[in-house]
């Protein structure tokens, strides 16, 4: 028994020991995690049942400040913007980045020179994009106007009209971060086999024919990663709006970001906006999801 024992204690030191060890190495993953994420929306959650100012006075309203959201038509449009840009600009960027990467990765001259130019755009901020493109669309000045009476067209408010507006933050958007998705869609391609083309060959078949059915499923899991990713980013719209549009022509161009910024930070209602915030986050873990259904359903 007292051998039985001690090896029953021995065993039970080492799993605590193995388990010890890996919250150690994951440590440096957990902290972070709910330090930055997990911790902010706890708090978020519970300062949207208050009425909360920035000087922290809070009083206790329960749902009141969700009742207020989802009885107010301006949470559903400034929802819809946000959407309506994700529509815009994400089949542009991937298909324009996917080009891209079709393009560099053949064996052309001057190809990591031409990589590190359609990438250099995107280790810029948000803010020197924004600036950018906000002196380009410029009426009266902007290069891109400039450009169009050179070629004997008429020039175009891109700022104040609220269809031009709109595809100006797109340009700005797809300027700045196609050259990232390029980048991924090149490390994708460089991992399918070069021997089926090579098979491809022998059996005669096309250009079109291999990209059908050689290149773009062997970029399927890269192209699921990368549409993912541009819807969420796409319905985080914000520094692009508050500097080249401040959400007009009126409010054509604000966003469901911009709109929780305003009613926090200048109308000084945090208690609404945490609210806002978190409407905003179940609704895209619910894009998350109904994506990961949709292509699950696909593969199945």
């Amino acid at each position: 028994m007292t051998v039985k024992a001690q090896q029953a204690a021995s065993g039970w030191k080492r799993q605590l020991k193995n388990e010890f060890s890996a919250i150690a190495f994951l440590a440096p993953f957990l902290i972070p995690l709910l330090v930055f994420y997990i911790w902010p929306l706890l708090r978020g959650a519970y300062i949207s049942l208050h009425s909360w100012t920035i000087l922290g006075m809070e009083k206790y309203v329960g749902f009141n400040n969700y009742t207020k959201i989802l009885t107010n038509s301006d949470f559903y449009k400034y929802l819809w913007n946000s959407l309506y840009f994700v529509i815009l600009v994400v089949p542009i960027i991937i298909s324009l980045g996917l080009l891209l990467a079709l393009l560099i990765h053949r064996k052309i001259p001057f190809q990591t020179m031409f990589r590190s130019i359609y990438f250099l755009p995107y280790v810029l901020s948000v803010s020197v994009i924004s600036f950018i493109w906000l002196r380009m669309f410029d009426s009266k000045h902007g290069l891109v106007n400039v450009i169009l009476e050179t070629l004997g067209l008429s020039s175009v408010h891109w700022l104040t009209s609220p269809n031009a507006a709109w595809w100006s933050i797109v340009i700005a958007t797809v300027w700045w971060t196609v050259g990232f998705v390029m980048v991924l869609f090149l490390a994708g391609l460089q991992e399918i086999s070069q021997e089926l083309y090579e098979a491809a060959d022998i059996d005669g078949a096309s250009s079109f024919h291999k990209f059908r059915f050689i290149t773009l499923p062997g970029l399927s899991s890269v192209m699921k990663v990368q549409i993912f990713f541009q819807i969420i980013a796409g319905l985080k719209l914000f520094g692009q709006v508050q500097i080249m549009t401040n959400g007009g022509p009126g409010d054509t161009t604000n966003t469901i970001i911009r709109y929780i910024y305003v009613t926090g930070f200048k109308k000084d209602m945090f208690g609404l906006a945490a609210a806002q915030s978190t409407l905003f986050c179940i609704f895209m873990l619910l894009i998350a999801a109904v994506q990961y259904m949709v292509v699950n359903r696909k593969e199945s």
